[in-house]
């Protein structure tokens, strides 16, 4: 009698895993992309912090990373915490002493306009997943206005300086 859960909590637990799952597919991280670059491209910096920031928060609230402690660990989680079914869009690169180098090969909605500071404020999504968990993400390019088609990323403990990484994001 004790032991077993009342039905309202196993659905409502059985609702709370679909909800997640469906928040983690990669069409709906994709549309929420496309609704933060049109707000990004209008140059509303504000809306698209309070958007970047709430889903980073999401995010982690619903992964719940733990703190990693070397470029690998950093790189691993960043690429864990994205879409499961679009893992492979999101590359790790290289891993140096203190360095990760990522890679973003999903097709931007800001892909060519040249409008880097549109992505820049985009990134922000990122560069907040990686502070929660111990990191320092930098730009170092984007596809707003290269011709590779993926955005390049470094990712180092916050502890260490980063003024070697050369941002694009930088005016």
């Amino acid at each position: 009698m004790f032991g077993e859960q009342p039905a309202i909590v196993r659905e409502s637990k059985r609702s709370n895993k679909t909800m997640r799952k469906q928040l983690q597919k990669l069409i709906v991280f994709k549309w929420c992309l496309s609704i933060f670059a049109f707000f990004a491209k209008r140059k509303w910096s504000g809306i698209v912090k309070w958007l970047t920031d709430f889903s980073a928060w999401l995010n982690l609230t619903l992964n719940k990373p733990k703190q990693a402690n070397t470029p690998a660990e950093l790189a691993k989680t960043w690429q864990d915490l994205m879409p499961p079914d679009g893992r492979d869009l999101f590359r790790i690169r290289e891993i140096t002493n203190d360095t990760a180098y990522v890679e973003i090969h999903l097709h931007c909605p800001l892909h060519n306009t040249g409008n880097v500071k549109a992505c820049c404020n985009l990134m922000n999504y990122d560069r907040k997943l990686m502070d929660k968990v111990g990191g320092n993400l930098v730009v170092l390019s984007s596809q707003s206005n290269n011709e590779k088609g993926y955005c390049s990323l470094a990712i180092r403990d916050k502890r260490l300086p980063s003024d070697d990484l050369v941002s694009a994001c930088e005016p």
